[in-house]
């Protein structure tokens, strides 16, 4: 069993509030919940209201596997959504 954790540190463009930051955020982790299988959380500034840092954790039998996911969610999350990401973390 091969587990990769990463930490993404997002800024997201156009959050204005706490709401607004809520409501991104729970759409990125719901959907890569859904489409990655991986387990996902806001772990830390959740008090600012455009920057977030989310956990991600991958496991499965292959590091490969574990790198082509942690790869595919990255994308998904530029593509797909108004942030940026300014760091990435491996543990």
């Amino acid at each position: 069993m091969i587990v990769s954790t990463i930490s993404i540190t997002i800024r997201i463009f156009d959050s204005y509030s706490l709401k607004d930051k809520r409501s991104v955020i729970k759409s990125i982790i719901q959907k890569s919940k859904q489409k990655f299988n991986i387990s996902i959380s806001e772990v830390d500034f959740q008090d600012i209201h455009n920057l977030a840092k989310l956990g991600v954790a991958v496991v499965s039998n292959d590091f490969s596997h574990n790198q082509k996911v942690i790869d595919s969610l990255i994308h998904f999350i530029e593509e797909n959504y108004a942030v940026e990401i300014s760091d990435i973390e491996d543990y």
